[in-house]
């Protein structure tokens, strides 16, 4: 008798553990295949009788939250178009985008489980609210960069260059997310591409601001110093071509210090000749071109041609950030990043924490090193440029009274059109605390249009 009642309840356990097993692997394991069947419309039925996780800011600000209507949630964004690039959009007709798509499965609470209590919700058929994203977004500094940078097409990031935690994303034109159903059909034919994340999908001519990449080479391979001196004509031949100075200037006879701060082209075609296409893409590579950077929104990579595929004059031009190569503004902030972080490229991040609706944390940004593209020495001194470009050339318009600012300006130009403005600067110069990387495009000189807004966005943070 005893031995039958073992039996029984040796098959009542087994019965029970298959069970678990088989409800764990439908909840958790294959729930992500079964989601993604075309077929199956149960979880879009699901998702709206659910509430979506909240997106907020660094200081608190509510980005994202789902509303009650009835039996079911819809999301509201109450900054609207002011926060768009960031959050995205989450609609049942056209799918998630930003971190409404790339933290879906935090948001969402439905695919990843947060913790024991999670676990028995879910495993026991319970809905599960969302879980809360953090960001590191200061809202006051999100605000003067979206207002400086006003009606004009353009992106601006700034970051902590020390730990990669970005402080304000803009990028324009925006959308507003709460009228995505209702507008999708003209948003997706304007031809200004207002759901164009410009900052980490939008590719530019990077102009003078990528004279960064072509001096750190030249320093890390003893082609010059700061004080070689080279000739700085208004126009210099290479391989039956020419490269000419904005605008034809002649500037006689320049240090390498001076042609930086003076952003001189002719100067810096001769560096790239001299170092030559390998060594010119290498050290470009070694600042992230060709990799997708790391981050919580989608991105695309910055790109420069083989050196094989360039000749004398290309690599001339590329030298000076002109012909081929095209870099994101996000791939242009970690270069400036580099030169205020003692020559480490910090992983870029947005989301400081996710935490549950009871509060536990479930996960935490931690700060790490991405790339390492020059030495701590060529660091100090391509900063000691940066700083003479704001003090005494061309980005004079970054100047702050009583702090130290390094920068480098960027016209970059593009055909027939005005030239795209570029700034990439930081503050302190001697204690970097914030980053500012701003594109505006067709927006003239960069000294006179990306440069004053790179200071006030610099003021704002440093406050």
């Amino acid at each position: 008798m005893n031995k039958r009642i073992g039996r029984l309840g040796t098959i009542i356990t087994a019965a029970f553990i298959i069970l678990i097993i088989n409800l764990t692997y439908l909840q958790f394991i294959a729930a992500s295949g079964l989601t993604a069947k075309p077929e199956n419309i149960r979880p879009i039925l699901n998702e709206q009788k659910i509430r979506r996780g909240d997106i907020v800011s660094a200081d608190g600000q509510v980005l994202a939250t789902s509303r009650k209507i009835g039996d079911i949630y819809k999301r509201y964004y109450p900054e609207g178009n002011l926060v768009s690039p960031i959050t995205g959009f989450y609609s049942t007709k056209y799918g998630r985008t930003g971190l409404e798509l790339t933290f879906d499965e935090y948001l969402s609470g439905q695919t990843r489980i947060s913790s024991p209590e999670d676990y028995i919700k879910r495993l026991l058929g319970k809905d599960v609210p969302g879980n809360n994203v953090t960001l590191t977004i200061n809202m006051d500094i999100q605000r003067t960069a979206d207002r400086l940078l006003g009606d004009r097409k353009g992106a601006i990031i700034v970051l902590n260059p020390r730990t990669g935690a970005l402080l304000a994303l803009v990028s324009h034109p925006s959308y507003n997310p709460n009228d995505v159903d209702k507008n999708w059909g003209s948003l997706i034919k304007d031809p200004n591409g207002p759901m164009v994340n410009r900052v980490t999908q939008g590719r530019f001519t990077p102009g003078s601001t990528f004279k960064i990449v072509t001096a750190t080479a030249a320093l890390e391979n003893a082609s010059v110093t700061t004080e070689t001196v080279f000739d700085a004509p208004d126009t210099i031949k290479i391989y039956g071509g020419k490269v000419t100075n904005f605008e034809g200037k002649n500037y006689g006879r320049l240090t390498f210090a001076d042609a930086f701060a003076k952003s001189v082209n002719t100067v810096f075609a001769q560096v790239g000749k001299s170092l030559g296409g390998p060594k010119l893409v290498d050290t470009t590579r070694a600042f992230g071109f060709g990799d997708k950077p790391p981050f919580d929104l989608p991105t695309v990579e910055s790109r420069i041609p083989r050196a094989s595929e360039m000749d004398e004059l290309e690599v001339a031009w590329a030298a000076v950030g002109q012909g081929r190569v095209q870099a994101t503004p996000l791939n242009m902030a970690l270069i400036g990043s580099a030169v205020a972080n003692d020559g480490k490229v910090m992983r870029p991040f947005l989301v400081e924490k996710v935490r549950e609706a009871g509060g536990n944390t479930v996960y935490e940004a931690n700060p790490r090193a991405w790339l390492s593209p020059m030495k701590p020495d060529t660091s100090q001194t391509v900063k000691s440029l940066m700083e003479r470009v704001v003090n005494e050339g061309t980005g004079k318009a970054a100047r702050i009274s009583g702090i130290r600012v390094a920068g480098k300006t960027g016209t970059a130009e593009v055909g027939k059109d005005k030239p795209h403005a570029w700034f990439v600067g930081f503050a302190p110069a001697e204690n970097p605390q914030v980053l500012v990387a701003v594109v505006v495009e067709n927006g003239g000189l960069g000294g006179h249009t990306a440069a004053p807004i790179a200071r006030e966005i610099m003021v704002e943070a440093l406050k």
